[in-house]
């Protein structure tokens, strides 16, 4: 079985997008409203009262509305509770369902056995509204790479080379607070994989960074474009056709 936290996960980084194109004054106009109607944008969109832990410091700070406070009130709106259940076709056909002929001389261990060559690619189905979208594995930590890439490009403040030393440092600092676990991935192959930028093998070469982040920040604003119109994340690929 899934843990909740395994399956929030890619609805996080989906949550993160969508914040980003509410918080932006051109994106905004461009949100599919009647779309993301269940998922309160207003909230999204508001701000959060964070706590401070230390002494001496304001009582709390205000952040973005935090993801995981919003999925405790939303987690239904991504969960298919599916009733259907196996039985003889009795002439009505339930829509949604496939009508499977079974040959009386077949055992019950012959139909188990090829059942599942019949029904590859009709079944399991995901009829929830709102899933994600992609033709390939999804990788989180690159969307938010690319992501990041685009808000320090929106910032107007830094060169590309600047964003590619910012983001690289952020991935080395989140890799130094897990250690441990990124130091089990390199002696037992579990754990968390390291990550990094691929142009850190080419300190010297700035056209290589700037080619990189340019292609980041291109992923990202054609993911947050898609996340207006409620696809997650949709194609986002720079290949020239």
């Amino acid at each position: 079985m899934i843990s909740d936290n395994k399956r929030k996960q890619p609805f996080r980084v989906w949550y993160i997008y969508l914040q980003t194109c509410l918080n932006d004054t051109s994106l905004s106009k461009n949100i599919d409203k009647n779309y993301y109607r269940n998922w309160n944008l207003n909230l999204i969109k508001s701000k959060y009262k964070l706590k401070r832990k230390k002494k001496g410091e304001k009582s709390y700070r205000l952040t973005d509305y935090p993801f995981d406070k919003w999925w405790e009130k939303h987690k239904e709106l991504f969960t298919t509770v599916d009733k259907s259940q196996i039985k003889l076709f009795d002439k009505t056909r339930t829509p949604n369902t496939i009508l499977v002929e079974v040959p009386k001389s077949f055992n019950v261990q012959r139909v188990q056995k090829e059942i599942g060559k019949v029904l590859k690619g009709r079944i399991n189905i995901n009829y929830n509204k709102y899933k994600i979208d992609s033709n390939r594995p999804l990788m989180y930590k690159p969307l938010e790479v690319f992501l990041n890439c685009w808000k320090l490009k929106k910032e107007n403040k830094y060169t590309l080379v600047e964003i590619w030393e910012k983001v690289s440092k952020d991935i080395e600092d989140r890799q130094s607070k897990v250690k441990k676990q990124v130091t089990s991935y390199y002696k037992t192959g579990k754990g968390i994989r390291p990550r990094i930028m691929s142009g850190r093998l080419h300190e010297e070469g700035e056209g290589y960074k700037q080619s990189l982040i340019s292609k980041n920040i291109s992923k990202g604003n054609k993911i947050l474009l898609n996340v207006c119109k409620g696809i997650f994340p949709g194609d986002y690929t720079d290949h020239k056709k």
